[in-house]
């Protein structure tokens, strides 16, 4: 009986403690939602880049714009295939600078966005192709284009040097008499806004000693003034794209893989914001919970010290990996062809879907590793919900549904009849226990609930040998697969192999009845390229 009363207390104790990291991590799941979904909202721009936007599409009357996806299929010639690569990477540029441009708008909170202006459907219906002066113009929130906001795209010349000269030369003219800010690589930007031998500033120096030298002479020097005053124009208008000259090509022969890099690239950004945030809330929270503790006498300063650092740094750690992999599946999810899909993504679904997978993960790896009993890694699945206790009978339901020798069904079913019974012992005896301490009760009443409480034990005890047997059995011919796929995932993370993290995430999804989407690398890419509907 002892043994029994200290296990129920220990049990109690890590029930405590799991309820308070559950608290924290539900704190932090919300403090992340709003992170999740603007930086979520900003990865739905660089997948609409790719195959278009499907939250806004364009309607049965407008011309359907330009992709990543779709330029990348425009064809080339053998005789002209480098300077095709090259037009064709300045539509890619096009593209790209815009999704990253409305991506930072988004994640700085402004309500404006740029388009192409080939994509700008005007008041009276009218879309222009090819518009001679305009690439990019930034709109407001209701769509209507901002005076003073029109841009030309170059990413001409295979040097800055070499696309000054174009954008001084006569037929560039055009631009500099619309007054149209000059979009240009950002590498190249650097070099002409420089100090630099190539820099624009060094060459309205040579020109302006030409010039004094001239007057000084006598000369008409008109000409040479012309040039300064264009170049100096032309320094005015320039402004950055937001990629380099190579990244422009780079999408254009591999859209896909520029994609992924900037779905990355944002969703860091998120999990880095996310990451100080969390060690902000978990440090103060648990900075005063150490606090108290030092008052009360039961820790020292030197452990209350360790264990806020140590709280902090985990908080940091689940706000950094909560925010990207959330944001990332937000944006997948805005963009999804499915409607149900997209309209999920303005709820808090993908927060909460990483929170969860983190959580039963952590459980799992416990088991594995030996520092849990197979009853105990049941309880604390059942303790992160009822979706999660539902996704176990799930598992059963659908290993039913696959031939097998009785035996092992059976147990299967047992399992899950354990595991349901445990659950509503352990709910009863709880409900009975708060009668006992919370109200006054009669004697023959306190009577009553303390039998009906020492039945509880008695059942819990019962269903906890029968849980553990059907577990235990259930896990172990799982369990030299669940450590093969975990050093498998360890190793590849050492050594940066992507396929075999992948694979061995893989073979723990089959193990528990689920069919993985990807394997590989490849496969993931061919997924985000499909048109199929995108299935959680």
């Amino acid at each position: 009986m002892a043994d029994d009363e200290t296990h129920i207390g220990r049990n109690n104790e890590e029930r405590k403690e799991d309820e308070n990291r559950r608290i924290m991590g539900k704190a932090l799941e919300g403090v992340a939602a709003e992170t999740v979904q603007r930086f979520g909202s900003a990865i739905k721009e660089h997948l609409a880049a790719y195959a278009g936007d499907r939250e806004k599409p364009a309607d049965e009357n407008s011309r359907p714009p330009k992709t990543l996806k779709s330029i990348a299929k425009m064809e080339t010639s053998n005789e002209f295939k480098k300077q095709n690569l090259a037009q064709q990477a300045g539509f890619s540029a096009e593209v790209e600078a815009v999704a990253r441009k409305n991506a930072d708008n988004i994640i700085a909170g402004n309500d404006t966005r740029f388009k192409r202006y080939d994509d700008v459907k005007h008041p009276d219906g009218r879309q222009v192709s090819n518009d001679p002066i305009v690439d990019i113009v930034e709109v407001d929130d209701l769509g209507k284009p901002i005076i003073g906001s029109e841009a030309q795209m170059k990413f001409v010349g295979s040097s800055p040097k070499k696309l000054l000269d174009k954008l001084k030369s006569k037929k560039y003219a055009k631009y500099r008499d619309a007054d149209v800010s000059m979009v240009i690589p950002d590498d190249y930007y650097d070099v002409l806004m420089g100090d630099g031998p190539d820099g624009i500033n060094e060459q309205i120096r040579k020109l302006q000693g030409e010039l004094d030298g001239g007057r000084l002479a006598g000369k008409n020097s008109e000409a040479i003034q012309q040039q300064i005053d264009d170049l100096k124009q032309i320094k005015k208008s320039l402004r950055k794209s937001g990629l380099t000259k190579r990244e422009a090509l780079y999408a254009r022969e591999h859209p896909r893989r520029m994609v992924a890099k900037d779905v990355a690239r944002v969703a860091n950004k998120a999990g880095l914001q996310q990451a100080r945030n969390g060690a902000l809330i978990g440090g103060g929270v648990s900075l005063i919970r150490n606090m108290v503790a030092c008052i009360n006498g039961s820790i020292e300063p030197a452990e209350a010290a360790r264990n806020v650092g140590v709280d902090a740094g985990l908080a940091a750690a689940f706000g950094y990996v909560t925010a990207f992999s959330g944001a990332a599946i937000k944006g997948a999810m805005q963009n999804a062809s499915s409607e149900y899909l997209r309209s999920l993504s303005r709820t808090n679904v993908a927060a909460t879907m990483v929170s969860t997978v983190t959580d039963v993960s952590k459980v799992v790896a416990l088991y594995c590793r030996g520092e849990i009993t197979g009853a105990v890694c049941i309880e604390r699945l059942g303790q992160q919900g009822m979706g999660q206790l539902g996704g176990v009978m799930g598992v059963a339901v659908a290993m039913a549904a696959v031939p097998a020798d009785g035996a092992f069904m059976a147990a299967m079913v047992g399992m899950a009849g354990s595991t349901l019974g445990y659950a509503a012992a352990v709910a009863v005896y709880e409900e009975l226990s708060t009668a006992l301490h919370d109200y006054e009760l009669a004697k023959e009443e306190r009577i009553r609930v303390e039998r009906e409480c020492a039945e509880a034990v008695e059942l819990i005890r019962q269903y906890r040998r029968d849980m553990s047997r059907d577990v235990e059995n259930y896990l172990a011919t799982h369990d030299e697969l669940f450590n093969r796929a975990f050093d498998a995932m360890d190793q590849a993370l050492i050594s940066n192999d992507i396929d075999g993290y992948l694979t061995g995430n893989a073979d723990i999804q089959e193990s528990l009845g689920y069919l993985p989407r990807f394997r590989t690398q490849q496969e993931f890419d061919d997924l985000m390229a499909s048109d199929d509907n995108f299935v959680l």
